[in-house]
């Protein structure tokens, strides 16, 4: 019976968003039990050699369901995100305040989340401390426990903290070498440490960031941020995840939600063109709710990111911001568009200008020539190739 109401508010849940599953109904990835996703370079790849795509969304109340007989909507939400072809859920562990999940809540409820996502073709990424000022926890414990649940089920990856130095996190947790050894424990699955930037929170496997919520040029200083990835990339050379940039919301918040679709379609491709993982945050997110209105909104235009680059654009070329040496665009009106990103890859280059009002006026450096133009609200995607 469970099952049952379970598919049910899945189906109705995805009505209202807008979108039928694939194959009449039913997701039919699966993750295969086995071996975990494993890091090579910037980039993640399964266990057979594929790339990885991380394609994620905010889903923090997604356990405490789980754990307080909500199965259902659990259920409901991680089958609407796989029919939106997302690849990760971003979860709590633990919470207080607008949460209610106790650690070890949170732990013997955990297997049972990552075998219903798994069933849906989907990894989680499980945040094994939030709160920990709050709540009575030992983190080290915490982390092994979760870290020895994750160890067993395929479609596990594992961020030890959200947010390490907040002040709601315990005093041991502000600390990137405390942090380090409590993933010094942990096997066989990718691990970050938090989302810090600093060289200590980097020494995970991968590496989290929370793109500052810049609001000034118009609104789309956040969406300018996330260039700054790419030279992380560069100096860090292991996968990088937006994995809680400003979020989308019903009502403009500034420098915590925003509204405009357009800031979010353009925040999916540079996330894309930089070379990073990429994770959807939304208000309704923190409590697991599938998008809807605005937030919707904002989610489709984010989500285009995929149709529109090329399924490998994260893991090869070399990333460029115009007038760079090399670089396709060696320059462009700053009166009409706030910036020009690309990313070349041998005599073709994929180019996005924000923020454009008119003509960006695009210089080309030599030889180059736009052979295609997409043009959205405040955005141009361009593809160029170079003459041979």
């Amino acid at each position: 019976m469970r099952l049952l109401v379970a598919a049910v508010a899945a189906a109705a849940l995805i009505a209202c968003a807008g979108a039928a599953p694939p194959d009449g109904g039913d997701n039919k990835r699966t993750v295969p039990p086995g071996a975990h996703l494993r890091t090579d370079g910037v980039t993640f790849r399964t266990p057979d050699g594929q790339v990885f795509h991380w394609r994620g969304i905010t889903a923090f109340r997604l356990l405490e369901y789980t754990a307080h007989g909500q199965e259902a909507d659990a259920e409901a939400f991680l089958a609407w995100a796989a029919s939106r072809d997302l690849t990760v859920v971003r979860v709590l562990a633990m919470g207080a305040g607008w949460m209610s999940l106790s650690p070890s809540d949170g732990r013997a409820a955990l297997p049972r989340l990552l075998d219903l996502a798994a069933r849906h073709g989907l990894y989680v990424e499980i945040v094994a401390l939030a709160g920990s000022a709050d709540i009575a926890v030992d983190p080290a414990e915490q982390v092994a426990a979760i870290g020895r649940i994750a160890a067993a089920h395929a479609n596990a990856v594992l961020e030890l903290a959200n947010e390490p130095t907040h002040p709601t996190q315990a005093r041991e947790v502000h600390e990137p070498q405390a942090l380090a050894r409590f993933a010094s424990a942990i096997r066989n699955v990718p691990v970050a440490l938090g989302a810090d930037e600093g060289e200590g929170f980097a020494a995970g496997d991968y590496v989290t960031w929370h793109v500052p919520r810049d609001v000034r040029f118009d609104g789309w200083g956040h969406v300018l941020e996330i260039a700054r990835g790419a030279e992380m990339l560069r100096r860090w050379k292991k996968p990088l995840v937006s994995d809680e940039p400003i979020g989308a919301g019903p009502i403009y918040d500034a420098g915590r939600r925003d509204t405009d679709p357009a800031r979010f379609r353009a925040a999916g491709l540079l996330t894309r063109l930089a070379g990073l993982g990429a994770t959807f945050h939304y208000e309704a997110g923190l409590h697991a709710r599938v998008p809807t209105g605005r937030e919707l909104e904002c989610f489709n235009a984010w989500n285009e990111a995929w149709t529109v680059l090329p399924d490998d654009i994260e893991t090869s070329g070399v990333f460029h911001r115009a007038g760079d040496g090399g670089a396709a665009v060696a320059s462009f009106d700053s009166g009409a568009a706030l910036a020009v990103f690309e990313r070349q890859r041998a005599d073709t280059a994929w180019v996005i200008a924000v923020g454009v009002r008119g003509d960006p006026g695009l210089k080309w450096a030599p030889g180059w020539q736009p052979s295609e133009v997409r043009r959205s609200d405040r955005l141009q995607v361009l593809r160029a190739r170079k003459a041979k």
